[in-house]
């Protein structure tokens, strides 16, 4: 499977009062629809998969939609097969789904940030933080050069007899 296209066809974005000091923010992502595309070859086809991502910061407080698809090179018989899953159970095979997902939720999530900061909303992912503990006194921090250089002394200093 390749990725050869990806596009966000729907941008919406709401923010209400911002007052709570407790926000709970909540996303969803989903496919709605799969369809065949071109068909690139006799081995080779393309399957669009249709999706909505929703983020709602809440208790109903704003919410950021974003709609799109995403555009899958695969081969011919796999690509009939997530056809026909799709069209008869509305479901796909799990390690599809899984990079399908992934796929979507690395562009989405990047573009709702960004949505975020400028309707000054808090990121909807919570973002790595740094945090700083006391040492202990006797604890000493030494570099991987500073490490070398003493256990090169070490090794220089003539033996006693």
């Amino acid at each position: 499977m390749t990725t050869v296209g990806f596009s966000f066809n729907k941008l919406n974005a709401e923010k209400k009062n911002i007052s709570e000091q407790n926000i709970r923010v909540e996303n969803n992502v989903g496919i709605t629809n799969i369809e065949e595309g071109a068909s690139i070859d006799n081995k080779k086809s393309i399957v669009r998969f249709e999706f909505d991502f929703k983020c709602r910061y809440e208790p109903g407080l704003a919410t950021i939609e974003l709609g799109g698809e995403l555009l899958e090179m695969y081969d011919k018989e796999l690509s009939i097969k997530i056809l026909d899953s799709w069209k008869t159970d509305k479901k796909i095979h799990q390690d599809i789904m899984a990079h399908i997902l992934n796929s979507i939720l690395s562009k989405a999530n990047i573009e709702a940030i960004l949505i975020s900061k400028e309707l000054g909303l808090p990121s909807p992912i919570a973002m790595p933080k740094v945090e700083v503990k006391d040492r202990p006194p006797e604890a000493k921090t030494e570099t991987k050069l500073e490490a070398k250089k003493e256990e090169q002394k070490k090794e220089d200093k003539p033996k006693k007899k």
